[in-house]
This record gives C-alpha cells, structure tokens and sequence, in this order.
C-alpha cells in the first residue's frame, strides 16, 4: 500500500489546477463546501491557522466586483488561498478612508502586499464567521450519510435516538425517521403516525391501523375474587374482592376494548410477506420500531396480507409454500390471504 506522500495521478492533478482557474466563477459558499470535502476535513472554528484547509484574504482592488472569488490558489503548504471581493478592509467593499484603499490597491499592484496581508488577518477569521453562520442553518450541507454530523445527533437526541446503542437497536435506516423529528418529539402518536413511519422505514405500499382490538386481560390473582374482610380499612379503601358493585368481578379474566390495535400491512408480494413473518428477517425490526413510537405499550396484532394470486396450493417439499398456519392452504387459496400474529399480549 502507498505511503500518505505518494505521487498524485495526472488526471486527478489536472482536474484540482482546473478547478482552481474555474472556481471564480463560482459561488462563493459552494466552492468553499467543496473544498471542505475535497480534504474530508472537520469545519470548525477551532483549527489553528496553519492547518485551515482554506485561508480567506480580501482584494485591495477598488474596481465594481463582477463576482464573489477573484481568485483562488494553493500555496506550498497546501492550503487554499481564496480572494475575496466583499466582508474585508480593503477593496471596494471596505469601510476605511478613500486615501487609505486608493494606497492599498497601489501597493498591491506594484507587489507590496504587507499591509494588505496583515489585514487579511481580519478578513479570515470574519468571513469564517460568515460561512459557518450560513452553513449551521443549513442542514443539508452539513449532513452526513451515516449521521455523524453534529447537527443529525442532536436531532437524535430530540427524537430520543441520542444513545447509540438504542440506534443499533433499532435495526433500520434511522436517517429516515429524520424526517418526522417534530412529530417523534411531541407526546402524541395517532394511527397515521404510525402507518406512515412504518410505511416509510420499510418501503410499504399499504400499511393500516386497527384501533378498539377485542382482547381478554386476564386478573391477577391477588385482584380475583376472595372472600375475606369487606369493611373499609383505615385510608377508607374497601380491602378484600366479593363486594357488590364496588370489586366483584367473575372468573379470571375481564374483556378489554381499550388497550389493544392491529397493524395491517397488506398487498405484499410473498418474499416480503416470508421477511416479515417471525422467523423472517424485517419482523424484529419492525417490532422493535413500532415498540419505539409508541409511548405507551399496548397490546398488538401483526396482519400481513397477500398480494392477490401471490401464492398457490401447498405443495410438498416447497419450503415457500407449505409452512403450516402461514403460506399452506387446502385446496385453492382465498383471493385475499392472510394471517395476524400476536405481538404483545
């Protein structure tokens, strides 16, 4: 493997001292991002002036600017030398004296650049100033595929994705839930919440909510009926479970409309309908991510129904098609086939 000193290619050579004439024509912001990412360096106001990628210098030139960048050039150190034409001491845009820039445009013509040197002292550090300003408002030029932006984590943290080892958890794109992070951070989850951000993490065409599940809860035992004491205790609580119309309830379980919902997701081809069954490898992702929204964890149901005519007759040694309870039928299969999972109880 080449060492970090190794030659550059023609071509890649060719291509920056071409950039480098081209890049007067350019916006200002764009080019500066592009050389940002040209090194892969970190922007930050911290870096010490010699090892800043790109060191700003205003022009002494009085003439009406015709654009942002009148230059750009690498020294011997490898930085880049940006010329600039507003935001300096010196040039048209400056707010020094008349006398004091006719004297500055004048030394620099004939090759005394001293002053205007020292000024560009200035000049550097306030037109950072400017390109991070602009940029921190910007979340699209500071964001990063893999999320490791400063700005992405801090909207992990709103939506309560912070910790790492929750994202890794969580195994989907999480730059996905981006997206939702006002609707993550406020308290409440409605149905289309939840079918929209499952239908957008796992590329669904038809994802629905089933809310009001009939379910049976079952009673505790220490809350099932006992005969014992019936008289009020000291705090006024009625103690033992056979009172009349205060806690007497029959058998060991009581039937429960509120607590429970059913996620259907239908019109699935049959690969992904084998990927979401629970040997399958999105059904754990999927739980895990729905476990997440919501912020109060019910009871749920998992429907998953087949695209029409996805499936035929069972038939033996096809492992796809004669899985006992999810892809075998008797005899010609219902048009609309499919099959619910219980999730949490």
């Amino acid at each position: 493997m080449d060492g970090e000193n190794r030659a550059v290619p023609d071509d890649v050579e060719h291509a920056e001292t071409q950039f480098l004439s081209d890049a007067c024509y350019g916006n200002f912001y764009c080019i500066t991002e592009l050389l940002y990412r040209y090194r892969q360096d970190e922007r930050s106001l911290r870096t010490s002036p010699e090892q800043e990628t790109v060191r700003f210098r205003s022009s002494a030139s009085i003439a009406f600017p015709l654009r942002d960048i009148e230059s750009l050039e690498k020294n011997a150190a490898g930085q880049y030398i940006m010329t600039t034409t507003f935001l300096g001491l010196t040039g048209s845009s400056s707010p020094l004296p008349g006398y004091y820039l006719d004297s500055l445009a004048w030394q620099q013509i004939h090759g005394d650049s001293a002053t205007v040197d020292f000024l560009s002292m200035f000049t550097h550090r306030w037109t950072q100033f400017l390109y991070h300003i602009r940029r921190k408002y910007r979340w699209h030029t500071s964001f990063r595929p893999d999320g490791t932006d400063v700005m992405t984590q801090r909207m992990y943290a709103l939506i309560g994705l912070g910790n790492p080892r929750v994202r890794e958890r969580l195994d989907i794109c999480h730059t996905k839930l981006l997206a939702y992070s006002g609707t993550l951070a406020s308290v409440g989850r409605s149905p289309d919440i939840i079918c929209n951000l499952v239908s957008h993490c796992f590329d669904l065409p038809l994802v629905t909510l089933q809310s009001w599940q009939f379910r049976w809860v079952p009673i505790p035992e220490d809350q099932q009926n006992r005969l014992g004491v019936t008289e009020p205790g000291p705090d006024g609580t009625i103690r033992g479970r056979s009172v009349l119309g205060k806690n007497f309830v029959l058998g060991e379980r009581v039937p429960d409309l509120g607590g429970k919902f059913m996620l259907c997701i239908d019109n699935l081809p049959l690969t992904r309908y084998l990927a979401f069954l629970p040997e399958g490898e999105e059904y754990l992702p999927l739980t895990t991510l729905v476990s997440f929204l919501m912020r109060e964890q019910l009871a749920w149901d998992l429907r998953l129904g087949l695209e029409p005519d996805a499936i035929g007759g069972m038939r033996l040694g096809d492992k796809r098609c004669s899985q006992l309870g999810r892809t075998s039928f008797i005899g010609k299969p219902p048009k609309e086939a499919f099959v619910t999972i219980t999730v949490r109880r």
